[in-house]
C-alpha cells in the first residue's frame, strides 16, 4: 500500500519559513485569524489536489453505504470541507505542541477503560498506545493530566521532516518525545520496554502500512470493507508486555477535544488488531470528517 499520500506530501511540502510565519500570525493575531487564512490556503491547495479529492469522495461513499446499511443517517460533506478539517487539525497540532498557554481544551470519555488507564499512569506502570489518523493525536501533548508522564511517539519523520523539525525546534511540551520510525532497530525494543517499566507511555499508529514492509499485514474489516493494518505495530505492542490501549483525540468544538480510549487484548495480535479496527470504525462514525487518510486505504474494493 502506498503511504506516500497527499496528507504526508503536504506536511513535507510546507516550507519551514511558512510554518514560522503561521506561528507568528497566531501569536500576534490569535487562533481565529490564523485558521481563517489557513482554510483559504487549504481550499486553494485542495483545488489542485485531485487525488485527495478523489480519495475523500471514495471514503465518503464507503462511509455512507455503511451508515445506510446500519440505519445511520448518512453524513454529507464535500472534499473541500474534508480538506479544511485537515488544515484545522494541523493548526491545532502546532498550537498544542508549541504554545504553553493551554489554548486547547479537553474532555474525556469517562468509562472503565479510561479509569484503568488513569490508574496505570498514577501508579507509574506504563502502557502502550495505538493511535490512528482519525482525529488529532498530536493535540494529546497539551492534555493537562498528561504533563507528568512522558509519551514516546513514533512518526515517519522522513515523510514529514519539515513539520517534525519545526515542532522539535519550537515545542514547549517536554513530555512528548518523537522518535523516527526510520531509526528503529533491535535496540529500540529494549529502550521502549525500559521506558514502559519506568511508567512512561509508548505510542504508534496502527492504521498505516509501510511501503517498506509489503505483505506484513493483518486483514480486518472497517466500515464493512476488507483492509490491511500493519502487523509490526501489533507485534511490537505485544512484545512490550504492558497493557495496550487504542486512543483517539476527536475535535468536538473549536479548540476543544475529546479523548477516547479502549483497552485491547495484549496477548493475541489478531484480537488486538480486530479490537483496534472496531475502535477505528467507531471513532470514524463519530467524527467522519476527521478521517485523515487521503489515500486508497480500502484498496479500491
Amino acid at each position: 500500500m502506498n503511504t506516500g499520500n497527499w496528507y504526508q506530501q503536504h506536511e513535507r511540502g510546507a516550507d519551514a519559513w511558512r510554518l514560522g510565519v503561521l506561528f507568528w500570525v497566531y501569536r500576534i493575531f490569535g487562533m481565529r485569524f490564523m485558521k481563517f487564512w489557513v482554510r483559504i490556503i487549504a481550499t486553494l491547495i485542495g483545488m489542485g489536489a485531485k487525488s485527495a479529492r478523489r480519495f475523500s469522495r471514495e471514503y465518503r461513499r464507503i462511509l455512507n453505504e455503511y451508515q445506510i446499511a446500519h440505519n445511520i443517517a448518512p453524513t454529507k460533506f464535500s472534499a473541500a470541507r474534508h480538506i479544511r478539517c485537515f488544515a484545522d487539525s494541523l493548526v491545532d497540532k502546532m498550537v498544542a505542541m508549541c504554545d504553553g498557554k493551554n489554548r486547547i481544551k479537553f474532555v474525556v470519555q469517562d468509562n472503565a477503560d479510561w479509569r484503568e488507564f488513569q490508574n496505570l499512569i498514577e501508579q507509574k506502570l506504563g502502557a502502550f498506545l495505538i493511535c490512528s489518523h482519525v482525529g488529532n493525536i498530536g493535540a494529546l501533548a497539551a492534555f493537562p493530566g498528561g504533563q507528568g508522564v512522558k509519551i514516546h511517539a513514533f512518526q515517519q519523520v522522513g515523510q514529514t521532516g519539515i513539520f517534525y523539525r519545526f515542532i522539535s525546534a519550537h515545542s514547549v511540551r517536554p513530555n512528548t518525545i518523537i522518535h523516527a520510525v526510520e531509526d528503529m532497530s533491535v535496540a529500540t525494543a529494549g529502550e521502549m520496554f525500559d521506558f514502559l517499566c519506568g511508567g512512561e507511555l509508548v505510542m504508534m499508529a496502527g492504521d498505516r502500512v509501510s511501503a517498506a514492509t509489503p505483505g506484513k499485514t493483518i486483514r480486518v474489516q472497517i466500515l464493512g470493507r476488507d483492509c490491511e493494518l500493519p502487523m509490526g505495530v501489533f507485534r511490537f505492542a505485544r512484545a512490550m508486555s504492558h497493557p495496550v490501549f487504542a486512543i483517539a483525540v476527536i475535535n468536538i468544538a473549536p479548540e476543544k477535544y475529546k479523548i477516547v480510549i479502549k483497552k485491547l487484548d495484549d496477548k493475541n495480535i489478531n484480537k488486538m488488531a480486530n479490537g483496534f479496527a472496531e475502535f477505528l470504525e467507531t471513532t470514524t462514525i463519530a467524527a467522519p470528517t476527521q478521517w485523515f487518510n487521503f489515500y486508497d486505504f480500502f484498496g479500491g474494493k
